[in-house]
């Protein structure tokens, strides 16, 4: 059973987290072409269709939220490196 999404609804990196989930209920395959994602699952129900859908979007709401925080956690990255750096050198 294949599923063809629009790589213009979701990132490589939304299906591939996505499917990496789906590893523990279904056997999947990942192809692509120009315009589409092509996931192929063993066996296709309502379950693992309901589960996939819901984890694309909830990979899609955290790449979003990426996005609009990246400037916050890298000045808390930055702020805690320099906090390092200057216990090292005391």
């Amino acid at each position: 059973m294949q599923k063809n999404i629009l790589k213009t609804m979701y990132s490589e990196w939304v299906l591939r987290n996505s499917l990496y989930w789906m590893s523990s209920i279904a056997h999947w395959k990942l192809d692509e072409d120009d315009k589409y994602w092509l996931v192929s699952f063993e066996h296709l129900n309502d379950e693992i269709e309901f589960e996939f859908a819901r984890l694309l979007n909830d990979y899609k709401l955290r790449e979003k939220l990426q996005v609009h925080t990246v400037q916050v956690r890298t000045s808390i990255i930055d702020n805690v490196l320099r906090s390092i750096d200057s216990r090292l050198a005391e």
